[in-house]
């Protein structure tokens, strides 16, 4: 599709810039959700202040911050299954002291995979970042590894700020109400 470019925009320089943009966001977002996401078009949006329709879904599974040097990765649980690693989730959610850090399952494995040496065994939850761990002694069947928060910054990431949990945003409306209500609920519309 030919990017939209005003009459004003005599070099056509900031039609560029902005096709250029919206072509990285659209694969930025395709990749990281696994999703396609709908350009809107001249027609369709674009004079709304529309660019992309995004209806993304994501199943995530939350991790708390339980030490801030480092990330607990269950490969196996207590009973010997699938850890969380390669249960049903999309996506992950690890808390940070300022906000959560969201990684899609597959690229996490895929660090995972490249930082860990899964044929190095260690006895000492201590002496487990980047080695395996099991806790069979205590007689669970587990298989555990650490890594360090840093390393998540080597795969794609969306960070969401606790701050966002004060929000004013509302839900998207499914278009029942007019803009006249919206401003009435929201003056700052």
């Amino acid at each position: 599709m030919k990017a939209y470019r005003n009459e004003l925009d005599r070099t056509g320089r900031a039609s560029k810039q902005g096709a250029s943009a919206e072509s990285n966001f659209k694969k930025s977002i395709d990749g990281f959700f696994g999703s396609n996401i709908e350009l809107t078009g001249v027609h369709n949006g674009q004079f709304d202040h529309i660019d992309f329709r995004c209806n993304v879904s994501m199943d995530v599974d939350v991790k708390s911050i339980k030490d801030p040097e480092s990330l607990w990765i269950e490969f196996k649980n207590i009973a010997g299954n699938d850890g969380w690693l390669y249960g049903r989730a999309t996506h992950f959610a690890f808390e940070r002291k300022e906000g959560f850090l969201i990684v899609s399952k597959w690229d996490l494995i895929h660090l995972v995979d490249s930082l860990v040496d899964k044929d190095t065994h260690v006895n000492s939850p201590k002496a487990c970042m980047y080695k395996m761990y099991s806790r069979k002694k205590y007689g669970r069947d587990d298989l555990l590894s650490k890594i360090h928060p840093d390393d998540l910054y080597k795969i794609p990431y969306i960070l969401v700020s606790k701050n966002a949990m004060n929000s004013t945003s509302r839900p998207v409306d499914s278009g029942t109400s007019s803009l006249k209500e919206e401003k009435e609920l929201d003056p700052w519309i």
